[in-house]
């Protein structure tokens, strides 16, 4: 199904390309929405939800969002600071007082600067794979094993999905709500976003409308298959609790809501965004290119965009948000694809939306 805001439009047709030629040439399976100033200037689905039952992706198909759930993390922990229930300067040894690592701040897991080991290596190397994780067991096994840290908190930028999954049980223990419920609550209900939530699929699973289920290609069996049936990626069973890192699934309608309400105060107050969207000075005086739940950029053609990207066995999504120029990219594809490939992908449909010479991936 093809939505054109205006049939003349020649980025339309340029975009209609793009996409009929990657499904043909790459198997690339996905929902894309553009947004004008809000309104829906192209979308398009493509390709199969559910292999099994034959059902085709359509504008409601519910996918997983993978670390572009981090910006409603983000704003989760932005909530409570408003609320004064918490302050990014907070230690996270004085939230979780058997935390094993001293001087790390809220602030610095929100922008990745805190060093902290990433807990997906903790569990390749200690875990009871028979078993399925929970973000409590990331605390446990820091406590309990004490990797090192990478380097001192604001010494530098790693990205750390330990420091998001700890955002989420931060949220937990400070508003004494379920991460799940407290995001439905604050942010998800509030904005009318009735298809989006915190769902682990294998953890508590639940029949979910128009699901689009994540696929990848076997080489063994030469099909698509789902990630759990490839012993390479057990890891979506035995991690498939964690939250605050990812885990929110939603639909093109639900982040069009989302990316809306960005511009309001809606949830906080506008100070709080320009925070959260700006970038900050490190210890060796360079600039972290994120925010809180968004990577940075700007330049002469886009102006300034918050951003992210998100991968996980199956999915790659991309929400982008040309924030000075109101046009926006929501990009949710479930067939597994290389990551350097799917930012060819929006990189020209990026450069389509703003007229520039583009390249077919």
């Amino acid at each position: 199904m093809t939505l054109r805001a205006n049939v003349s439009d020649e980025r339309c047709r340029q975009l209609d390309e793009l996409f009929s030629t990657i499904a043909k040439q790459n198997n690339w399976s996905g929902n894309i929405l553009i947004l004008e100033e809000g309104k829906p200037f192209y979308q398009n689905s493509i390709g199969m939800a559910n292999l099994e039952t034959a059902e085709r992706l359509s504008p409601h198909s519910v996918f997983e969002l993978a670390s572009v759930s981090k910006a409603f993390t983000a704003m989760g922990i932005m909530i409570l600071q408003e609320q004064g229930k918490l302050d990014y300067g907070d230690k996270v040894d004085s939230v979780f007082p058997d935390f094993p690592y001293t001087d790390i701040t809220v602030e610095d897991l929100l922008l990745h600067t805190s060093g902290l080991p990433d807990y997906m290596e903790l569990f390749s190397q200690y875990w009871d794979k028979s078993q399925i994780a929970t973000n409590q067991d990331i605390l446990e096994q820091l406590i309990k094993h004490r990797p090192n840290v990478l380097f001192l908190p604001n010494e530098k930028y790693e990205y750390s999905n330990t420091g998001y999954a700890l955002l989420a049980s931060i949220v937990e223990h400070v508003a004494d709500t379920p991460f799940a419920d407290f995001l439905q609550q604050h942010i998800f209900q509030p904005l009318d976003m009735q298809h989006t939530k915190v769902y682990n699929r294998r953890y508590s699973p639940e029949s979910i409308q128009h699901y689009a289920y994540g696929y990848l290609y076997s080489s063994q069996s030469e099909a698509f298959v789902l990630p759990d049936e490839s012993s390479e990626q057990d890891f979506v069973i035995y991690l498939d609790g964690i939250q605050g890192d990812g885990a929110v699934s939603s639909t093109l309608d639900d982040l069009r809501k989302w990316d809306r309400a960005l511009y309001t105060e809606k949830l906080v107050k506008k100070a709080a965004l320009e925070r959260a969207f700006s970038p900050v000075q490190l210890a060796d005086n360079s600039l972290s290119h994120y925010g809180y739940g968004w990577r940075l950029r700007e330049d002469q053609v886009t102006g300034k965009v918050v951003h992210h990207g998100g991968s996980w066995p199956g999915y790659r999504s991309w929400l982008r948000r040309y924030i000075q120029k109101d046009k926006t990219i929501i990009y949710l594809t479930n067939v597994d694809q290389e990551r350097e490939w799917t930012e060819k992908v929006v990189e020209a449909v990026e450069n389509i939306l703003f007229e520039q010479p583009y390249v077919m991936p």
